[in-house]
């Protein structure tokens, strides 16, 4: 590793769209990126094209599996272990799934992607951090239709794709705006942001009407260099250094859901987020 002089961003989806754009983006800036994917097979196009143009002692790769809270601890500790003081820390890495599923934990698999574990390794990298230090966790704006569940740890129930996702960066909105207030006397930033509607595979239907979609609504919708640009501001730009518990979309802060103001569901769900930090370190 050789991030002298450099700071160090780690990225999470790394391999997608828009984490190639925030890769390429904090390269150009200088920093020493961690390039985090769940395929070593699939990504190796991507990290080899980053590679390419800004040489291999730029970037690492790094293997983890966000559906797997093993995985997530195993790589947390690894990191942990060999002391890299992260300046960046974004996790961008999302799901869309289109058909039910649960982790080993029995966790609903959006929750788990989306929400639980990202929080969970931030949390597990705080001896990483410093002041000074951005976190940027990539929400959407289907967060304004997101409700919490009555019942943890999110059973299956019926399924309804769009409701799970939403439901899901909800939750992460919540919890991440938890973690800026517990963390702000270390120096240490949270945001969110809003990529938009963003011209990625995730939007995927697996339905009949795929192929129009491609033809009709994918020309006209963000591309990814548009949907990277939020997050991008909050990991880079000066004036939000020091900027903490916000949401952001078009680099401008966005009014929060009005179920964030009564701090209920925070609540519930940072009681739940105890239970699993209590599971995860005993993994």
């Amino acid at each position: 590793m050789n991030s002298v002089n450099r700071r160090v961003a780690l990225v999470t989806g790394a391999n997608g769209g828009i984490g190639r754009e925030i890769c390429e983006a904090l390269l150009s800036a200088g920093c020493y990126v961690i390039f985090s994917c769940r395929s070593r097979e699939k990504s190796m196009s991507v990290f080899n094209g980053l590679c390419g143009k800004f040489g291999n002692d730029r970037l690492e790769m790094l293997v983890m599996d966000l559906s797997s809270l093993s995985s997530v601890t195993e790589v947390a500790a690894a990191l942990v272990s060999r002391g890299i003081a992260i300046d960046i820390l974004i996790n961008n890495a999302g799901m869309l799934g289109w058909k039910p599923q649960v982790t080993a934990q029995g966790y609903e698999m959006h929750y788990a992607v989306n929400c639980l574990h990202p929080i969970f390794f931030t949390w597990l990298l705080k001896p990483l951090l410093h002041k000074g230090s951005r976190v940027v966790n990539t929400a959407s704006c289907t967060v304004y239709l997101g409700t919490v569940p009555n019942k943890f740890p999110f059973p299956p129930g019926r399924f309804a794709r769009i409701k799970r996702y939403s439901d899901s960066k909800y939750a992460l909105l919540l919890l991440s705006l938890k973690l800026a207030r517990i963390w702000e006397s270390d120096g240490i930033t949270v945001n969110v942001s809003d990529p938009g509607i963003v011209n990625t595979p995730i939007i995927t239907m697996h339905k009949w009407f795929d192929p129009l979609t491609d033809v009709l609504f994918r020309p006209v919708i963000r591309q990814a260099p548009e949907g990277a640009a939020t997050t991008v501001f909050l990991a880079l730009d000066p004036s939000v250094g020091e900027k903490t518990a916000g949401f952001y979309a078009n680099k401008q802060s966005r009014r929060l859901p009005s179920g964030v103001a009564g701090k209920k569901d925070a609540d519930r769900l940072w009681s739940f987020f105890l239970t699993l930090l209590h599971y995860g370190n005993k993994q």
